[in-house]
C-alpha cells in the first residue's frame, strides 16, 4: 500500500467526485466465449506497450489511486507484466481480472510483476463446461496454483458470479473454494441484466436470497452492497446516484473513454488527445440516470465507501483482506474484541518486517 494511495483514498473521503477508479481495458480478445458476456464480440484496435503507459500517465495526473487491468483476458498481451509494474512503480494500486485458463508459467510472472490483487471469477467447480463458462480442472488448477505460490502483500480474489444456472449451488462453490484455497477472499456477485457491452439480454435477474443463505467465514462482504444487490432485484429501474465518468470510469483497448464498461460517452473521448483533461471537465454525462442500473460492485464500492454511514463497513472489509483465517490476531479478536485483535495485528506485521529486514 504506497503512499500515493493512501493520500488519495483520503482525499476522496473530502472530495468524493474525485477520479478514485479506472479500469483499462487491455485487450477485448479473449479465449472463452461465456454466456453472459459479449465483450469479445467488439473489436478494438490495442495500444501498443508504450501507448498503455501513456494512459496511465493520465490516470496518474487525473489523481485515480487504482488501476484495474480487465478485458478481454488480459493475459493474452505478452507486455502486461511490464504494464503492471509502471502503474505499480507510479504508486497505483494494481488489479488484474483474469479468467484463469492461460498457462501457469503466464500467472508466474504475473505473481512476480507490481500486482496487488488478482481475481478471477468461478461460477462452478464440477464439470468441464469450457469455453461456455467458468467450470473445469483448468481454472481450477490456476486457483490452486495462485493459492499456493501467492506472495505477501498480495491479494487472490475469488467472484462467484451468480445467474439463474448456479444459483442452487452457490454454497457448494463457496464451501469448495474456502476449503481448498485458503488465501482467497470469496465474493458473491449476482449477473447483471439488460442492455450493456458487458451485459446479455437472455439473461433474468437472479433473487438475491443467497447473500443471506451463504455463510463461510471466506467471504468479503459488505452490507451496503447487499443491500444494493436487493434494492437491483426489486427496480425495474435501478438509481443509485452513479458517477460513472467521474469517480470512475473505463478506458478500451485503444484509449477511447467510456463512463463505464457498458456506457460510452455521447460524444467521443480519448485519453491520449492532447485536449483530454479539458474536455472531460467540460462533458456532461448527466444522461447516465438513463441507463438501467447496475451491481458491478468494482464501481459501487468504489463510489459509495466513501460516504461517512458506510465507513465502519469497509473497516470490516479491510480486516477481512488484510488477514487469513486461522491467523492469530483473528483469533485474538473473536475472543477478546477488534481492538487487542488489531494490536496484535500491528505487533505481528511489526515483527515480520523486522525479519524480513534481518
Amino acid at each position: 500500500m504506497s503512499a500515493k494511495f493512501v493520500l488519495r483514498t483520503l482525499r476522496n473521503v473530502v472530495f468524493r467526485d474525485r477520479p478514485y477508479f479506472a479500469q483499462l481495458a487491455i485487450t477485448h480478445r479473449c479465449n472463452l466465449r461465456c454466456r453472459f458476456c459479449r465483450i469479445w464480440q467488439e473489436e478494438y484496435d490495442e495500444l501498443d506497450t508504450k501507448g498503455v503507459k501513456r494512459v496511465i500517465d493520465v490516470f496518474d495526473s487525473l489523481g485515480a489511486a487504482v488501476v484495474s487491468i480487465s478485458g478481454g483476458e488480459p493475459l493474452l498481451r505478452r507486455d502486461l507484466p511490464t504494464i503492471l509494474d509502471y502503474a505499480g512503480d507510479k504508486g497505483l494500486h494494481t488489479r488484474v481480472s483474469t479468467n484463469g485458463t492461460v498457462s501457469l508459467k503466464r500467472y508466474a510472472e504475473l505473481l512476480k510483476s507490481g500486482i496487488m490483487e488478482i481475481n478471477l471469477s468461478v461460477d462452478g467447480v464440477r464439470g468441464n463446461d469450457l469455453p461456455y463458462s467458468h467450470i473445469g480442472p483448468k481454472i481450477l488448477r490456476t486457483i490452486r496454483y495462485l493459492n499456493d505460490n501467492l506472495p505477501p502483500k498480495k491479494r487472490l480474489t475469488l467472484s462467484v458470479t451468480v445467474s439463474q444456472a448456479n444459483q442452487d449451488r452457490v454454497e457448494e462453490i463457496v464451501d469448495f473454494c474456502a476449503k481448498e484455497y485458503p488465501k482467497a477472499g470469496i465474493w458473491l456477485k449476482p449477473i447483471t441484466v439488460g442492455v450493456g457491452k458487458l451485459r446479455t439480454a437472455t439473461e433474468e435477474k437472479v433473487n438475491p436470497e443467497f447473500l443471506r443463505r451463504c455463510k463461510s467465514p471466506a467471504l468479503l462482504y459488505l452490507e451496503f452492497y447487499n443491500q444494493a444487490v436487493e434494492d437491483y432485484y426489486r427496480a425495474d429501474i435501478y438509481d443509485w446516484g452513479c458517477r460513472a465518468g467521474r469517480t470512475f470510469f473505463e478506458v478500451k483497448p485503444n484509449g477511447d473513454f467510456w463512463l463505464c464498461n457498458d456506457v460510452p460517452p455521447r460524444t467521443p473521448l480519448n485519453v491520449l488527445d492532447p485536449d483530454f483533461k479539458s474536455k472531460l471537465r467540460k462533458a456532461d454525462f448527466s444522461y447516465r440516470r438513463e441507463c438501467g442500473g447496475c451491481v458491478y460492485s468494482c464501481y459501487f464500492i468504489a463510489q459509495k465507501g466513501f460516504e461517512p454511514r458506510n465507513w465502519d463497513q469497509l473497516a470490516i472489509l479491510w480486516w477481512l483482506v488484510n488477514t487469513q483465517r486461522g491467523e492469530r490476531c483473528r483469533d485474538i479478536a473473536g475472543k477478546h474484541g477488534w481492538f487487542p485483535g488489531l494490536l496484535s495485528f500491528c505487533a505481528d506485521r511489526t515483527l515480520g518486517l523486522f525479519r524480513r529486514v534481518n
